[in-house]
């Protein structure tokens, strides 16, 4: 073979060999195919924030005083039906000697031992403490004595009365009603009157029946 022909031959070798490897390097520089795109994580949708509990409140307590409105659910101004109707009355009498037009009865319960006097017009007007169980807001009870009542109503319009020889102190409210302790031989509670401050102070020393 002459020199040009194996010349020739080497090109044609040269040219076919660079032509591969250009190829190849063209298939190594395709960029790799795009990742599929990561799917974000779903949403937190914060839960309904829980709605506060609502605990139920508590009925209400009575309490076990006898006030110058009157001796738990027995109030002044109730009336006779009412009060029959709930929480109940006892020993109901209508007609006495002293007060023939007035209705009696004593509470139930705990409160059976306050006596309850009633107008011809049905309502509430007296109530009468005698139970050694049931003080004042204030802190008097039955065996309280004078000098007792004067330091717990320090503060409050009071007044003693006399009748004959029987005395009693009168506490009196900006509203117009009262408490009349009556006061035994030794100047300590008998009774608690709880009605309106001014009839309570002229039936007392009148000595008038409490009609």
């Amino acid at each position: 073979m002459s020199r040009i022909g194996c010349t020739g031959i080497m090109k044609r070798i040269g040219l076919l060999i660079a032509g591969s490897l250009l190829f190849l390097a063209g298939c190594g520089s395709d960029p790799l195919p795009p990742l599929s795109p990561t799917s974000a994580p779903p949403a937190t949708t914060g839960g309904a924030s829980p709605s506060p509990s609502t605990t139920p409140s508590a009925s209400p307590t009575t309490l076990i005083e006898f006030t110058v409105d009157g001796a738990g659910p027995y109030l002044l101004g109730k009336t006779l039906t009412e009060l029959q109707a709930g929480p109940g009355l006892a020993q109901v009498a209508t007609g006495t000697t002293t007060c023939p037009e007035n209705t009696t009865a004593v509470g139930t319960g705990t409160w059976s031992d306050v006596q309850l006097s009633f107008r011809k017009d049905g309502k509430l007007y007296l109530l009468v403490n005698r139970s050694p169980a049931i003080p004042t807001p204030s802190g008097a009870w039955l065996g309280s004595t004078l000098a007792d009542l004067k330091k717990i109503y320090a503060g409050v319009t009071t007044q003693e009365l006399k009748q004959g020889t029987d005395t009693a102190l009168l506490v009196q409210t900006i509203g117009g009603r009262g408490i009349l302790f009556d006061l035994d031989e030794g100047k300590r509670v008998a009774t608690m009157i709880a009605g309106d401050a001014t009839y309570l102070r002229a039936t007392y020393t009148g000595g008038a029946d409490w009609c």
